[in-house]
């Protein structure tokens, strides 16, 4: 960290060397009350001791300030510290001699060499915050992107498609076990965060110190962290047992940013963001931090070449890699403040500064001021996040990303005629009036090739109170369940009772069925029945709805019947139609 404060003082340092030089021995000053001169002596010996001073109590209020704030190793940041330290430098020196009435010429030019040099770095300065604000097409550029149609946007499957519950509810359940957590009084609970821990998803979130004196009172070490299934509404949290002695919450040397700041003194926090925390196999802990390296003169970073710190939590040993050598335990090698930048960037930087503000073509906000995490079936933490008009009023999608948050791709799928995030929590949230519940965690699934949105119903405690499907394109036609599973066959048997198509993953296909009733059962859907029933010689199970067909709730196992049915690899997908009992009259 010394470097840095060093760094940031150049332009005083200079500027105090300049007025050493041939600095007179003698002014005469004229007060105010009286036309006779008095001498007074301001000689070299103390304008070198009061600068020497004067850099000493910076380097030292610096140090301090670098130390505790991790001040940016940004070259045009270093610049800017220059411009406002070497500034405080020059109006010191130059109030030696303010009331002087005969300045020599020697010290006037002193000032303006000081002068000169703060209005060079006020011209770097300013040409590195202009270039920065005004270059930002290449930013967009350098993110790792592809562009495909909704059509291609993650299906879900039954079974296989992981469906996260919302970090709300973990926290919620978190926090009623931190009796878990010994001498709890001295702790509380960090951010929630999504990964694999040992080929399955799940959410982890550390116990970090509750303030700086209970931070001593604990020993400085956090005793572990929790960790969930993240895809079972059941599941409880459980609490490992580490002797963690790096966080972000730790103080001095044990802060986990400042042990990053410290080993690696080149790379910077990509975007400002905070380390978070991940397990190895072993259950190990780490704080991972995605970093770059600073272009000169410039606030721009290259997404293309970010690389990741990892420290770890027990020992403090820190290693550096690049996002294609991770190693393989590393999930969010980007951070969910960097993956918030990447969105930003690429919904507005693509055709350049002027067309942000004026034209604004092709231009689109993530909806969302955060990534959401979500799992898919390859084994990926993928951060999702919906784009929208950047017109107030409007309501509908234009599109939506998935940051592999390994890797660092961006996946842009653009859609049609469908509505935003915003819209489907209002639409479950209107659903759940009566009983004051809120949507969370809205992510889109590609159902029956219908972009479709999911989201978790919570109360008003966090808890949760089950799945809410929702069509993106026809908010009339959603379903409700206790599991992923259930509600997804809910929405399916909803797209049919609206007409559409509910195969599994395609198109499903109408086809003529007869045979005898194997098994028939009368169950209860909302407020009207349905017959499920099966023939013989044939798995699949049919389903009718008794409002269209009120004799069909008479059918008992052993009748012939004939009907059309829409089915898919012979799976029970959607509704009977034209059905007929010929043993009823």
């Amino acid at each position: 960290m010394l470097y840095i404060t060093l760094a940031s003082l150049i332009a005083p340092l200079l500027i105090w060397l300049v007025f050493l030089i041939k600095f007179p021995t003698k002014n005469k000053v004229f007060p105010r009350s009286t036309n006779a001169t008095t001498t007074v002596t301001i000689n070299k010996k103390f304008v070198t001791l009061l600068g020497l001073a004067v850099m000493v109590a910076m380097i030292v209020f610096k140090s301090i300030i670098t130390y505790f704030s991790l001040s940016s190793r940004n070259t045009l940041s270093i610049l800017g510290s220059n411009l406002i330290w070497g500034a405080i430098m020059l109006a010191i020196m130059v109030s030696l001699t303010f009331n002087t009435t005969s300045r020599s010429t020697t010290m006037k030019t002193q000032t303006r060499i000081g002068g000169a040099i703060l209005v060079v770095i006020l011209i770097l300065v300013g040409f590195g915050e202009a270039h920065s604000s005004l270059s930002v097409k290449p930013v967009a550029k350098s993110i790792k992107s592809e562009k495909i149609d909704s059509n291609s946007a993650p299906t879900f499957k039954k079974g296989v498609t992981p469906v996260a519950i919302s970090p709300k509810t973990v926290k919620n359940r978190m926090n009623k076990n931190m009796s878990d957590v010994p001498n709890s009084q001295y702790f509380r609970l960090g951010d929630i965060q999504a990964q694999y821990y040992k080929g399955k998803p799940v959410y982890i979130a550390p116990v970090e110190f509750d303030g700086f004196f209970k931070y001593y009172s604990a020993h400085q070490t956090v005793p572990g962290y929790f960790i969930i299934d993240a895809t079972s509404v059941n599941a409880e949290p459980h609490f490992v047992k580490k002797n963690i002695k790096y966080t972000n919450t730790s103080y001095f040397n044990r802060n986990a940013a400042r042990r990053i700041y410290s080993q690696h003194p080149t790379w910077l926090a990509a975007n400002g963001s905070q380390p978070q925390l991940e397990v190895d196999d072993n259950g190990t802990p780490y704080y991972v931090q995605t970093t770059y390296k600073s272009m000169a003169l410039s606030h721009r970073i290259n997404y293309s070449r970010l690389h990741v710190v990892v420290v770890n939590a027990e020992t403090g040993k820190t290693n550096l890699y690049t996002l294609n050598h991770l190693p393989r335990w590393i999930d969010e090698g980007i951070t969910t403040e960097v993956a918030d930048s990447m969105n930003e960037a690429y919904g507005k930087y693509q055709r350049g500064f002027l067309n942000m503000y004026l034209s604004k073509t092709g231009i689109q906000l993530p909806t969302s001021d955060s990534v959401i995490s979500t799992f898919d079936k390859q084994g990926n933490v993928q951060y999702f996040t919906d784009f929208t008009n950047p017109r107030s009023d409007a309501d509908s999608a234009l599109g939506y990303s998935m940051i592999n948050a390994r890797t660092g791709k961006l996946v842009y799928y653009k859609t049609h005629g469908i509505m935003d995030s915003d819209g489907a929590k209002a639409n479950a949230n209107n659903n759940y009036k009566a009983q004051q519940w809120k949507s969370s965690m809205p992510v889109i699934y590609n159902i029956n090739g219908k972009p479709t949105w999911v989201l978790s119903i919570l109360d008003n405690t966090n808890a949760f109170r089950g799945y809410y499907y929702i069509d993106a394109s026809d908010q009339s036609v959603h379903a409700t369940g206790d599991s992923a599973n259930e509600a997804v066959e809910n929405f399916r048997q909803a797209l049919i009772d609206n007409g559409s198509n509910a195969g599994n993953t395609s198109q499903g296909k109408k086809q003529k069925i007869s045979g005898k009733i194997d098994r028939a059962v009368i169950t209860a859907k909302g407020s009207s029945q349905v017959l499920l029933f099966t023939l013989q010689g044939s798995n699949t199970i049919y389903t009718v709805d008794g409002e269209d067909y009120q004799k069909a709730l008479l059918t008992r196992a052993g009748d012939e019947v004939k009907a059309t049915a829409q089915v898919k690899n012979g799976k029970s997908v959607g509704n009977v139609t034209d059905f007929s009992n010929s043993n009823l009259k």
